[in-house]
Order: C-alpha cells, then sequence, then structure tokens
C-alpha cells in the first residue's frame, strides 16, 4: 500500500484543502464586499480631504481679502 501524500485523503481520493461550490461562492462574495468597502472608505477619505482643502483655501482668501480692506482703509484714512 503505498501512503498518500499530505494534504490528501487517501479513503475519499480528494484533498481536504479543496474548496466547494458553494465556499468558493462565499469567499467570493466575502470578497466583493471587503473590496468594496475598502473602495467607499478611499472615496469618502478623498472626498473629506478635498473638502478641508477646500474651506482652507477659502478662509486663507477671506482672511487674505479682510487684511487687504483693512489695510487699504487704514491708508485712506490717515492719509
Amino acid at each position: 500500500m503505498m501512503s498518500a501524500g499530505r494534504g490528501f485523503d487517501q479513503y475519499s481520493g480528494s484533498s481536504p484543502y479543496h474548496l466547494h461550490g458553494q465556499q468558493v461562492l462565499v469567499y467570493q462574495v466575502v470578497v466583493v464586499v471587503v473590496v468594496v468597502v475598502v473602495v467607499v472608505v478611499v472615496v469618502v477619505v478623498v472626498v473629506v480631504v478635498v473638502v478641508v482643502v477646500v474651506v482652507v483655501v477659502v478662509v486663507v482668501v477671506v482672511v487674505v481679502v479682510v487684511v487687504v480692506v483693512v489695510v487699504v482703509v487704514v491708508v485712506v484714512v490717515v492719509d
């Protein structure tokens, strides 16, 4: 009698590592769900970063405009 190789069931003739159709489907669904969650998280992070950058730019522009207006008013009033 020959000894069976590792991972091989000599009685049934099948490998215990073989996945059945339903197991493959479950793994595919899990992979798809994980990929979708990762994509959604990345998109949300990118959107949040873009919004924060836009808000910072708007605040900087407003501050610069206010400073320029104050300087102009001071120069006009002093003269």
